[in-house]
C-alpha cells in the first residue's frame, strides 16, 4: 500500500521517479508566494527558494525541505527569512501536507492557514489580506 501511496503521490506532482533525477517545480501559495525549487528523489529533498508576494524586506528566501511516503505529512517545506528577526515578516515558518494541500506552521505551532498550492502564474489560491497571515508578522 505505501509504495502505491508513494506512486500516487509522485504522479500528482509530475515527477519521474528515476535513480539520480531531479526535476524543477514552481507553485504558489494562497497570498501569491512563489516556490521554485528542485525535487531530489535519490534523496526525498526539496530545495531553492521562496519569492515572497506579501510585502517583506527581503523578496527572496531561502527554502529547503523533505517528502516521505510513510508516517507524517508526506512533505514539508521551511522557508527562512534572510534578515532573520529584522523584518516585518517572520524569521522562519514551514509549510506540511499531503501535495497539492498545506499548512502553515511558525515557532510557536499551527498558524490555522490551510491552502492548495497553485501553479507560478495562476490566480492565488483564495482571496485572502496579504500584509496579514503568511509570511508576515
Amino acid at each position: 500500500m505505501k509504495k502505491v501511496f508513494f506512486a500516487v503521490f509522485l504522479a500528482v506532482l509530475g515527477f519521474a521517479l528515476m535513480a539520480g533525477s531531479s526535476e524543477a517545480m514552481c507553485i504558489q501559495d494562497q497570498y501569491g508566494n512563489q516556490y521554485d525549487f528542485t525535487v531530489d528523489s535519490t534523496h526525498k529533498y526539496l530545495y531553492g527558494v521562496m519569492y515572497s508576494a506579501q510585502g517583506c524586506n527581503a523578496a527572496v528566501w531561502y527554502l529547503t525541505g523533505s517528502y516521505n511516503a510513510g508516517g507524517g505529512p508526506p512533505y514539508e517545506l521551511t522557508a527562512a527569512n534572510p534578515l532573520g528577526d529584522g523584518d516585518v515578516c517572520v524569521a522562519t515558518y514551514k509549510i506540511k501536507g499531503t501535495y497539492p494541500g498545506g499548512a502553515w506552521y511558525y515557532t510557536t505551532g499551527y498558524g490555522g492557514q490551510e491552502f492548495t498550492f497553485v501553479n507560478c502564474g495562476a490566480p492565488a489560491a483564495a482571496s485572502v489580506d496579504p500584509s496579514k497571515g503568511g509570511t508576515r508578522k
